[in-house]
């Protein structure tokens, strides 16, 4: 409930702009000429106090008619999530059939301690359905294990186990069961793969390009609000503090991206105001594609990316498709990313025979 506060607040202010924006214009459709810039004031506040009682309590009686419907069960064989107030659903997920398990945070639960589990399958609506909301971390961690662990062993395991099994390959017939896992001498990790130095120039690079692109599209309505003479200083300074946000941001999300192979599934940390953790089973993984861009080949980069049979959707409108999901290791140097493509093929092929290796622009 608290973690609707703020956007409650948000959307208020918002709304109370809106309504001050429209006391002048019926001030003047009266025809009376003159109004206090105080008086707008306090009809923006009075809109503001109102619509904020309003969306609060209304979000109040939603979230508790919602709190008491929703329900969610791992059982033996699939985990089943109901939710839903004006439209209930309910969605029935086969832990075989379970591509990736993420745990994520907005900004709004990074505030008050709160996680988000996500389950992905190969179906579009797993991935919008197909989550437990507003958990504490200790619950968070618990689902995480157990699900991977469900995932590991084709959902053969107790529901209430605390620690993952690990999944068993029969190499012949009669012979006894082995563990499938990744081994390595050594950790395979963004500490012993980082990312490349030459990430600052594509960030300087990249961050130029958006700078120009957003002050072109603000020009006309600079220019036309001011006069040239006080616009062009306008439009600079919007420009520097476009690539001066976007070089922080990048700078951060740099900081907080983690990946590490573990012995059964590639472990990926990123995100910079919403955190998220995202864990992908060798098992899931459909395609590995080392490709590089056009940008990137002029900085010797490259990006290893592992897909899986979930999708995500992308776009809005008639523009909305589907894309495979997966995790990026962005970045890369060109030989370190022929090593990554390699051991992921190698541990993929053993487990996964029918997964596929790509590269191209």
């Amino acid at each position: 409930m608290l973690g609707k506060f703020f956007p409650n607040l948000i959307y208020s202010v918002a709304l109370g702009v809106v309504g001050c924006s429209f006391v002048p214009f019926l001030i003047i459709m009266s025809g009376n000429s003159g109004f206090q810039p105080m008086n707008i004031l306090l009809v923006g506040i009075m809109f503001f106090l109102a619509f904020f009682i309003i969306l609060t309590v209304i979000y109040s009686l939603y979230y508790q008619a919602y709190i008491n419907r929703y329900y969610y069960d791992c059982g033996p064989d699939f985990i089943t999530i109901k939710k839903g107030v004006f439209a209930p659903s309910e969605i029935h997920v086969q832990y075989q059939k379970i591509q990736d398990v993420y745990v994520d945070q907005d900004i709004f639960d990074r505030m008050f301690g709160l996680y988000d589990v996500h389950i992905a399958s190969a179906t579009v609506t797993s991935g919008i359905e197909a989550h437990i909301d507003g958990v504490d971390t200790d619950v968070a961690e618990s689902l995480k294990n157990i699900l991977l662990g469900k995932i590991k062993s084709g959902g053969n395991i107790s529901a209430n186990s605390q620690t993952p099994s690990y999944p068993t390959q029969n190499i012949q017939a009669g012979t006894s069961a082995q563990p499938v896992q990744f081994q390595s001498d050594k950790t395979i990790s963004s500490k012993t793969y980082p990312i490349s130095g030459s990430w600052i120039y594509m960030a300087i690079f990249s961050g130029i390009f958006i700078s120009l692109i957003l002050t072109l599209i603000l020009t006309p309505f600079t220019l036309k609000a001011l006069s040239l003479l006080f616009g062009l200083p306008v439009l600079l300074l919007l420009f520097a503090f476009v690539f001066v946000v976007y070089m922080i941001y990048i700078f951060v999300w740099k900081k907080n991206f983690y990946f590490e192979f573990m012995p059964d599934y590639i472990l990926l940390r990123t995100g910079v105001l919403n955190k998220e953790e995202k864990h992908v089973p060798y098992k899931s993984i459909q395609n590995i594609i080392n490709s590089q861009g056009i940008f990137d080949r002029m900085f010797g980069l490259s990006k290893v990316t592992a897909q899986d049979a979930s999708s995500r959707v992308v776009g809005s409108g008639r523009y909305q498709q589907t894309v495979p999901d997966g995790i990026s290791l962005v970045w890369q140097p060109k030989d370190k990313a022929d090593e990554l493509s390699n051991i992921l093929n190698d541990i993929v092929s053993k487990i996964n025979p029918q997964s596929s290796r790509s590269t191209g622009l």
